[in-house]
C-alpha cells in the first residue's frame, strides 16, 4: 500500500498555523508575513507536500463549466498627463475594448482609473483599490519609452502591454513585433523587393524595445542588402522626401501614417513609384499591406492572464517576468504589388 499523500492540513500542523494560512501562503498573499510564508514553505518540504495536479485540473475544469457570476472589478490604470489622452491612440483603445469585453465573460467589470500625480498619489489610488477589493490591474501602455513608475505593487496582480515600461518589469502581453517585421520583410522579398528602407519614428522604435529595427536589419542582412534607415523625429520629417529621392528605395517599411502622408504630399505615387508596408496595422481593412496586430484580441488575452493571476493570488512584482507574444495576420492591402524589374 502506498503511503498517504501529504496535504495542506499536514503542512499547517507542522508549521503551527491554520490550514487557510497555508493556502494563502502558497498564493503569495500579502497578508501573510514573509517570515510566516517561509516557515510554511520549509514545513511543506519537510512533510513532502506537493500540489496534486489532478485536483488542480479538476478545480479549473469545474470553474470553467460553471456559469460566470459577478466576480468583482478589475482596474484599467492609466498614468496620465495633460499631453496624453490614451483613447486617441487607436491601439491602446482597442486593447481596452478587447479587455473590457473579455472581462465580462469572466464575470468582471473593467473600470478606468487615471493616475495623475498632480491630482492624486499612487498611494491613494492603491488605497481605493484595496477598499473596493480590486486585486487585478491592467496597466495601459506608457506614452513614452523607458518609463519608470512608482506604485505600491505588493497587494495587486498586474499585467501590462508592450515595452514602454522598463521599471518595474511586469508580466506583459504584446504583439510579436520582431516576427511581424520578419514576416513583412519576407513578403516583400518574395514579391521581388530588395532595396527596402526602414522609416520609423525614433521614440516608436524605442517603445517597441527596438524589435522592429532588429527584424528589419536581420532580414536585409540575410539577403545581403545594405540597410537604409530613416529614424525620424517630428522636426526632421520635412526632409523625408529628399531622403527618399537620394536613396531611391524600391519600397519603405513604415510605423505610422505620417510617412504615408508625406509621400503623398510630395507627389510620390503609391505603389506606382514606391512600395509600402507596415508591420503593425490596427485594422485588417487598411489599404496598406502589412501585419494586422489585432489589438482587440491582445486585450482579451491580457484579461485571461490577469484573471488567472488573481485566482492564483500572484501579487506584486514578479521575480521572473513572462512576455506573452500574440502573432499577427498578414493583410495584402494595395500598396505592395509584385515588383517588375525594368530591363
Amino acid at each position: 500500500m502506498e503511503s498517504r499523500r501529504p496535504t495542506q492540513k499536514d503542512v499547517a500542523a507542522k508549521a503551527g498555523v491554520h490550514r487557510a494560512t497555508v493556502s494563502l501562503a502558497f498564493k503569495q498573499h500579502p497578508s501573510i508575513p514573509v517570515a510566516t510564508r517561509e516557515r510554511i514553505f520549509r514545513a511543506a518540504e519537510e512533510v513532502g507536500y506537493q500540489p496534486d495536479p489532478m485536483l488542480s485540473a479538476l478545480a479549473s475544469y469545474r470553474g470553467r463549466m460553471q456559469k460566470r457570476s459577478y466576480q468583482g472589478t478589475l482596474a484599467w490604470l492609466v498614468v496620465s498627463s495633460e499631453q496624453y489622452y490614451w483613447k486617441a491612440i487607436e491601439t491602446f483603445r482597442l486593447y481596452y475594448e478587447g479587455a473590457k469585453s473579455r472581462a465580462i465573460s469572466h464575470g468582471y467589470q473593467l473600470e478606468v482609473f487615471e493616475l495623475d500625480k498632480n491630482v492624486i498619489s499612487p498611494k491613494r489610488i492603491a488605497s481605493i483599490f484595496r477598499a473596493r477589493n480590486i486585486n487585478g490591474v491592467l496597466l495601459c501602455p506608457q506614452p513614452e519609452g523607458s518609463s519608470v513608475i512608482d506604485f505600491p505593487w505588493d497587494h495587486f496582480c498586474f499585467v501590462t502591454f508592450g515595452y514602454s515600461l522598463i521599471k518595474p518589469a511586469l508580466h506583459t502581453v504584446t504583439s510579436t513585433q520582431f516576427r511581424a517585421m520578419a514576416q513583412t520583410m519576407r513578403q516583400m522579398h518574395q514579391l521581388g523587393y530588395r532595396k527596402i528602407a526602414f522609416a520609423f519614428h525614433r521614440s516608436h522604435d524605442e517603445r517597441a524595445d527596438h524589435n522592429f529595427l532588429a527584424g528589419y536589419l536581420a532580414a536585409q542582412y540575410q539577403i545581403g542588402e545594405k540597410p537604409i534607415v530613416f529614424d525620424y523625429e517630428w522636426e526632421n520629417m520635412h526632409s523625408f522626401h529628399q531622403w527618399v529621392w537620394k536613396n531611391r528605395p524600391e519600397a519603405v517599411v513604415i510605423g505610422d501614417n505620417l510617412v504615408l502622408r508625406h509621400l503623398d504630399e510630395n507627389k510620390l505615387s503609391i505603389p506606382e513609384n514606391i512600395g509600402l508596408a507596415c508591420p503593425l496595422l490596427y485594422t485588417n481593412k487598411s489599404n496598406l499591406a502589412g501585419v494586422f496586430e489585432d489589438s482587440f484580441h491582445i486585450g482579451e488575452v491580457a484579461i485571461d492572464q490577469l484573471t488567472t493571476m488573481v485566482m492564483r493570488g500572484q501579487r506584486g512584482i514578479p521575480k521572473r517576468v513572462q512576455r506573452l507574444h500574440i502573432e499577427g495576420v498578414w493583410s495584402e492591402g494595395k500598396t505592395l504589388p509584385p515588383l517588375i524589374k525594368k530591363p
